[in-house]
């Protein structure tokens, strides 16, 4: 079974790679909201708290120290990042945790450093089946959190996220109450879910050079956008003389669904149904009679092989999408042989924007999806979490975990936010992060604005990754929540000037025109994102059987696309798939989806 699938994607607002996280029991325990320190705080009658002494009334939300110290023993997924650290400083000893020790009465230490995902697990799985102590928070997601819930190793978080938790993501664990499952157990909630931006929603990009050039107008439709293709991979839009073009970049090695170059929006403009081949916990979708279905299975999806095996049989695709991932299939696009690519708003930099050192007169730009026969357009909701930050049961402050988990909410935020740090205004640490030259803050290009070379943070021009030293306590990247740069996207479309006053603010304002221009688009079709409907534990069934369904699925619609095999081969498969173990998968997801659907 594929694991831990979270690709950090160029020029997309970054979420970290780390792990794990643990935080002990070092003293002084502490509310830092300010609650009275004469009255413990229980937390589901397991856990009691007193405010930091430093925290006094009237005091703002971000202000708080804990006094004596606690220690917060992290563990962590090295993966050796060669920008992380600046000579001498090690992951132990930098200068955010002298930082924090200094400023928020926080010591970090680790508890392991190690070098594979599965090394970790082994760690937490020892830990399991010895009884031994666990990390007070750590990361967990899949067969381990299954496996610690079944334990009862958990704490439950109910009445912590109520009293310690920022009102944003209070609002969106109650928003996106579906991600919750998964980490929920007999009505409490034991894991606090790792929020991605969940901005990545399909655009359909074309060359609107090539569509001047050939007279053509943005494709509306389906219908439309095959007669762009035809046009594209006939009439030589490249102007080489050659037939080597081809309308349609898209990589199908894995299937409907992927992090670039996805045709999930051509299986949303015939069905509400979603296709995922190649993952079994995607995409399962409601049928008319309220039960969920694996999308990949449902009689709609011939509707949407039916239209890639034409395209493919015309020649509007290239005859090595089956063997191309992402990454090879935008080669095509950036080579100046291939005129469309579905995917996300980023596109507009990488890879796209490299089209230019081919063709200097590219222009790549981003339109809205194509509407279906009966006007239907869809298309999937990307994933807004990766895993859970979940904490032993024993573990004793866990309001230490939310102030600092506050803070870093509060940076992307912006000022106006009570949890922002002022201290964290320019970034986290000058000659980190940023440096300051004629009064302004620089954070990249040294180079290029002047910035003496003995002040840049690193001697090769590139700034410290700040993954590594800020974010070790909450086990994620910067913290995210779901589409919470609407806003600044909406703002910068219809001012590109105004000023950014927060960091989500400018990282949309350093977005390129084009980019701008895809995320404004991707905004305005929101609505059209179709979630996955399963949001549980894998199954035993898909434990036992998934690997085995997901090449099947795969390499059926592989072989239909390449009219290797007719359209009606589609219920064969269909039928091999219920009988190899989707029939148990089908029937536990049902299960679960009856106990956990509101």
């Amino acid at each position: 079974m594929r694991r831990r699938r979270w690709t950090i994607l160029p020029s997309a607002v970054l979420t970290g790679s780390l792990l794990l996280t643990a935080c002990t029991n070092g003293g002084g325990d502490g509310d830092p909201e300010g609650a009275d320190a004469s009255a413990p705080a229980a937390t589901n009658g397991e856990t009691a708290s007193q405010s930091p002494a430093a925290n006094g009334e009237g005091k703002p939300k971000w202000d708080f120290k804990y006094d004596p110290p606690i220690t917060i023993t992290t563990a962590v997924v090295d993966e050796n990042r060669p920008n992380a650290f600046k000579p001498g400083e090690t992951l132990t000893n930098n200068s955010h945790s002298r930082w924090m020790e200094e400023n928020l009465g926080i010591i970090t230490k680790f508890d392991w450093i190690v070098g594979k995902f599965e090394d970790a697990d082994t760690k937490i799985r020892l830990a399991l089946s010895t009884n031994g102590k666990l990390p007070d928070t750590f990361t967990a997601q899949g067969d381990i959190l299954k496996d610690l819930l079944k334990a009862d190793r958990l704490l439950p978080l109910n009445d912590a996220i109520e009293k310690y938790a920022h009102p944003k993501l209070k609002e969106a664990i109650e928003k996106y109450s579906y991600t919750m499952p998964e980490a929920t157990k007999d009505g409490k909630i034991y894991g606090i879910p790792r929020f991605g931006m969940g901005d990545e929603g399909t655009v359909m990009w074309i060359r609107k050079d090539w569509l001047e050039k050939l007279s053509l107008q943005p494709p509306t439709t389906i219908a439309e956008l095959e007669n762009v293709l035809k046009a594209f991979s006939e009439r030589d839009p490249n102007g080489n003389d050659k037939d080597d073009e081809v309308g349609l970049a898209v990589p199908l090695k894995e299937g409907p669904w992927t992090w670039m170059g996805q045709t999930d929006a051509i299986a949303g403009a015939f069905s509400k149904q979603l296709l995922n081949t190649y993952d079994i916990k995607l995409f399962w979708n409601e049928d008319e009679n309220g039960n969920l279905v694996y999308g990949a299975v449902h009689p709609d999806a011939k509707k949407y092989l039916e239209t890639m095996t034409s395209w493919m049989a015309k020649g509007y695709m290239d005859k090595e999408a089956g063997i191309k991932d992402p990454s090879k299939a935008s080669e095509l696009a950036v080579s100046g042989m291939a005129g469309v690519m579905f995917g996300p708003y980023w596109m507009g930099s990488w890879p796209l924007g490299d089209t230019a050192k081919v063709d200097p007169n590219a222009q790549w730009q981003a339109y809205p999806l194509p509407a279906g026969p009966d006007g239907l357009k869809g298309k999937a909701q990307k994933p807004i979490y990766g895993s859970f930050s979940v904490f032993s049961k024993d573990f004793k402050n866990i309001e230490a975990w939310f102030a600092y988990y506050n803070k870093l909410l509060a940076k992307n935020l912006g000022p106006e936010d009570p949890y922002f740090d002022p201290r964290f205004e320019k970034g986290f640490h000058e000659g980190y992060d940023y440096v300051i030259k004629d009064g302004k803050v620089i954070t990249g290009n040294y180079e290029a604005a002047g910035v003496p070379k003995e002040q840049w943070p690193l001697p090769d021009g590139a700034s410290i990754d700040m993954r590594w030293m800020v974010y070790p306590l909450t086990g994620t990247g910067n913290p995210l929540l779901p589409y919470m740069n609407a806003e600044a996207i909406k703002k910068f479309t219809a001012d590109p000037n105004a000023e950014a006053t927060s960091p989500i603010e400018q990282s949309v304002k350093g977005l390129n025109a084009a980019q701008l221009a895809a995320a404004s688009v991707a905004v305005s079709e929101q609505g059209l994102e179709i979630p996955n409907r399963y949001t549980g534990p894998l199954t035993d069934g898909m434990a036992k059987h998934g690997e085995f369904l997901q090449k099947l699925a795969t390499e059926s619609y592989l072989h239909i696309i390449y009219g290797e095999k007719p359209l009606s081969s589609f219920d064969e498969f269909v039928a091999q798939f219920y009988k190899n173990g989707g029939d148990v998968i089908t029937k536990e997801v049902n299960e679960w989806y009856k106990a956990n659907k509101k």
